[in-house]
């Protein structure tokens, strides 16, 4: 079995695992690096990470056309049924479930959460997903760097997504220092060059990572894919 990762700018993601279509934090409408349409993308599942607009983003709107089952937090789970949306599921960190395509449990992010008509977000999280075949992707979401990334390290991560803009969640050496603590095979920048406070270079990131340890960094342009 193997994944298919698209980076659809800033954090949003599509992931395909064995035929499964999966959403990451859909931020399209109004993202300026969007490399896909709401209003067409095929999707199975959506998953988010916290309240914020730059993460909710399509998610209701998405989850109406294709009746996707919506993955998320209590709050946001529950802000995302009152709009409408049939299909929903709350957690919370470390409560895992299996839904089939994967495994997924919550875990903690240090940051705010507040959805977009300004009510209480709940936690922040990040996801940590295992295929049927083991391969384990752990989506950061926005977080600053914080010791427990070296207890989710420890269960051997394939793939670590993390963002890197700085301002609103970690930058290029909390990210740096991030890796060091996962010690992912594999790692892809996001949350990077959306808006000017958020523009950094993510090549000499990725050159630093490669200098001091041993991950490997993906990086593509919005749109652009990976197969794990």
């Amino acid at each position: 079995m193997s994944i298919r990762v698209t980076w659809l700018g800033h954090a949003a993601l599509a992931l395909e695992i064995d035929g499964t279509h999966v959403l990451v934090d859909p931020y399209l409408s109004g993202n300026p690096l969007a490399a896909a349409d709401p209003a067409t993308i095929p999707t199975d599942y959506i998953l988010v990470t916290h309240g914020h607009g730059d993460h909710v983003g399509d998610t209701v709107s998405i989850a109406k056309r294709t009746d996707a089952r919506v993955i998320a937090n209590n709050e946001v789970a529950h802000w995302i049924a009152r709009q409408g949306v049939r299909n929903t599921h709350g957690m919370n960190p470390d409560g895992a479930v299996n839904f089939g395509f994967a495994r997924i449990a919550l875990t903690m992010a240090v940051h705010s959460s507040s959805l977009p008509d300004g009510s209480y977000g709940g936690q922040a999280n990040g996801i940590l997903l295992t295929a049927r075949d083991g391969t384990k992707l752990y989506l950061a979401g926005d977080t600053g760097v914080f010791a427990d990334m070296q207890r989710i390290g420890a269960k051997g991560i394939d793939l670590a997504v993390l963002p890197i803009g700085g301002n609103y969640t970690m930058g290029p050496d909390e990210a740096l220092e991030a890796v060091r603590l996962i010690a992912p095979r594999a790692v892809l920048p996001i949350h990077y060059n959306t808006f000017p406070l958020i523009q950094v270079d993510a090549a000499g990131w990725a050159q630093r990572v490669h200098n001091e340890t041993a991950s490997r960094v993906i990086i593509v342009d919005p749109g652009g894919s990976f197969t794990l």
